[in-house]
């Protein structure tokens, strides 16, 4: 009966058990509108990229980040899809999810930014002009 109340005789005081939260509310895992772990990777993402820290590992811990999150966040950056990236900072769409569905892009994003003139020109010979410029229709709709 410790648990219940406490005092040496007099003026006892009566201690009821707390009932415990089967889960925390999800309001502290957003700051003004935006999932803060999604934010504090993709900080830390930005930081990495621009070299002001140059390790993922330093990177995720100077935003209390981790380095699964930054990956993901560097990825969603990397693929340069804003309507992606907002859906995932709303927490509408889980972050490693959606960076692993936009792994492609940005690996082709990254491909053709850092290609020359010479090999974009190879790539669409390769590809063929006509699928090139399919692609190109679709894409202006």
């Amino acid at each position: 009966m410790s648990s219940l109340y406490s005092g040496a005789g007099h003026g006892v005081k009566w201690h009821l058990p707390r009932p415990r939260l089967a889960h925390r509310s999800p309001r502290r895992q957003f700051r003004n509108g935006q999932r803060a772990a999604v934010l504090r990777a993709i900080t830390a993402a930005k930081l990495y990229s621009t070299g002001a820290i140059t390790s993922l590992v330093k990177a995720a811990e100077a935003c209390g980040s981790n380095v699964n999150y930054v990956k993901a966040a560097t990825v969603l950056l990397k693929a340069e899809n804003e309507a992606l990236l907002r859906l995932v900072l709303a927490g509408h769409e889980p972050l490693l999810e959606s960076a692993q569905q936009a792994q492609r892009t940005a690996d082709l994003i990254s491909a053709y930014r850092s290609a020359n003139y010479a090999d974009r020109v190879a790539f669409i010979r390769t590809c063929g002009t006509d699928a090139i410029f399919d692609v190109l229709v679709e894409a202006a709709k």
